[in-house]
């Protein structure tokens, strides 16, 4: 998976900045013209520029749940039933704080 996406990046990278200058170095040394050289960099620039939009597009989505394997799903719900424990005690925790703070403002007055 990470390979085809730094093939990617790099496929997207020499469209944006290969082409165009290839096209420049063309015109200017070997007498290309320019108007189609210019219109040759733009188009590689809004090829490289949707390439991109949809790699990110592509690239930021969830795995699916039918995807993950069977002891990641079980780890996923240990973590999961880890973190409801940790909310539970601090919901306790939370009660004896306030019950403290009565105390304390009672003894006060």
């Amino acid at each position: 998976m990470a390979k085809a996406s730094i093939l990617t990046a790099l496929t997207i990278i020499l469209l944006g900045f290969g082409v165009p200058a290839l096209s420049i170095y063309f015109s200017v040394f070997h007498g290309f013209n320019v108007i189609v050289a210019g219109l040759v960099a733009i188009l590689a620039l809004i090829v490289a520029g949707v390439l991109v939009v949809i790699g990110l597009a592509i690239g930021s989505e969830e795995l699916p749940s039918e995807k993950i394997k069977s002891s990641e799903m079980e780890k996923l719900n240990l973590l999961r039933a880890h973190q409801r424990a940790t909310l539970e005690e601090l919901d306790e925790i939370i009660v004896i704080l306030r019950e403290i703070r009565d105390v304390l403002k009672s003894a006060q007055e």
